[in-house]
């Protein structure tokens, strides 16, 4: 008897772990996503962006993180324009229906060198991979850091001293008053 009760028993539970086994296997369907995007609202009246409740806000790196990733322009519109920054972002997310990381990488990416970065997203959507712009390339950091510690500086003292030679002792071509 103790057979017979087991068997239904046992017989639902391969069904229900097939019938979950099975369900992985949707070809040509793409799964649920885990957890909705905090995607901003575009309040039409002001024409400004809002960020959600569910946002935090959060940058996934600083000022100097975009810096050394994107160089000077980001930097600068980041320090110095941030409310233009963030609607930037959030505008970004809203369109482009990603997270807060993957627009601020494109963002800082954009404000870098527009034309290449709208050349790249033509070529994803031609079926090119896609670019992580949040990654930090350390070849690339340490060529941002030297040419901000030592090349620009150079460079300027370069112009500046030749300006000054000029400006105080402008040579035998320049008549003296």
């Amino acid at each position: 008897m103790a057979r017979t009760t087991s068997l239904p028993l046992i017989v639902t539970i391969l069904l229900a772990f097939a019938a979950s086994t099975i369900s992985a296997f949707t070809f040509g369907k793409k799964a649920p996503a885990a957890s909705k995007l905090p995607l901003p609202t575009l309040d039409t009246e002001t024409g400004r962006y809002t960020k959600s409740p569910n946002d935090d806000g959060a940058y996934p790196y600083d000022a100097v993180g975009s810096a050394l990733r994107h160089g000077p322009s980001p930097f600068l519109t980041r320090t110095f324009n941030a409310d233009e920054y963030e609607q930037g972002i959030l505008k970004y997310m809203l369109s482009a229906n990603v997270d807060r990381s993957e627009a601020t990488g494109n963002i800082d990416a954009k404000l870098n060198n527009a034309m290449d970065w709208s050349y790249q997203k033509m070529a994803e959507k031609n079926g090119k991979p896609k670019v992580d712009y949040t990654r930090l390339d350390r070849k690339q950091a340490v060529l941002t850091v030297v040419w901000a510690l030592g090349i620009t500086p150079l460079a300027l003292n370069v112009v500046f001293n030749t300006a000054d030679q000029f400006i105080n002792s402008p040579g035998p071509s320049v008549i003296k008053q």
